[in-house]
């Protein structure tokens, strides 16, 4: 089988070789190591932001944060896009692994959960899986966590927020749109919460307001990419 359907670089899309281009491992991504050399990864004391890009005075969530590896640059915006809108899981396995690997492992907190940001029905049964689930199985295992997509639903189908430019529209899109589901109790729970593309930030700020609101104790927001370039000191 691997005669008649060798593996290829996902992004270039040339042979991969192991020992002339690539590892075990990244053959198994999909990847040659000039490719992933490629990927606008940030430096460490770059990946802390803010979660919204307009904050307000009476935010009930002022300080909460989010941690992106990457600009929001080729080839990490076709992967992305391909994952997506073409159901390319595998560019979310490759984006994922690299999440897992370098999410810091020093902070003084014990997780109790990876929450991904949910997709409504309409959504999920059209595109047929939650790009953010792809992304956050990987986070997940690599810092020995559970991910537990069914804690947090959407009450109502939204647009999708790329059609709004202004951040007001983004946080009107989402408002109210999130609930707990009610077979859980999150009581005291520290929980990483994560989406694909940190942006405004109004989709993951009205998400984790939510989670406090049923009593989490710690919300750090997870993000793939982001364009933005705002940063907060390391937690």
């Amino acid at each position: 089988m691997t005669f008649l359907f060798p593996s290829v670089c996902m992004v270039c899309g040339h042979l991969l070789v192991v020992g002339d281009n690539c590892s075990e491992q990244l053959k198994e991504l999909q990847i040659c190591v000039r490719c992933l050399s490629t990927f606008p990864v940030r430096l460490e004391k770059e990946r802390w932001f803010p979660c919204l890009s307009n904050p307000y005075e009476t935010d009930p969530i002022p300080d909460f944060k989010v941690w992106t590896m990457l600009h929001y640059r080729t080839p990490v915006t076709m992967l992305l896009r391909r994952m997506k809108f073409h159901s390319a899981h595998y560019c979310g396995t490759l984006i994922g692994t690299l999440m897992g690997r370098e999410f810091p492992k020093d902070l003084p907190v014990t997780w109790q959960a990876v929450i991904p940001i949910p997709l409504s029905e309409k959504r999920r049964e059209t595109r047929g899986f939650n790009q953010a689930e792809v992304l956050g199985e990987k986070l997940a295992e690599a810092i020995s966590v559970p991910m537990l997509p069914e804690v947090l639903v959407r009450t109502r189908h939204t647009s999708q927020q790329s059609r709004f430019q202004d951040p007001l529209q983004r946080d009107s899109n989402v408002s109210g749109a999130f609930a707990v589901e009610s077979s859980w109790d999150i009581s005291g729970w520290n929980i990483l919460l994560l989406d694909d593309i940190l942006t405004s930030g109004a989709t993951l700020h009205e998400a984790a307001r939510v989670l406090y609101q049923a009593g989490a104790a710690l919300v750090v927001g997870v993000a793939a990419a982001t364009h933005r370039e705002r940063i907060e000191k390391a937690h």
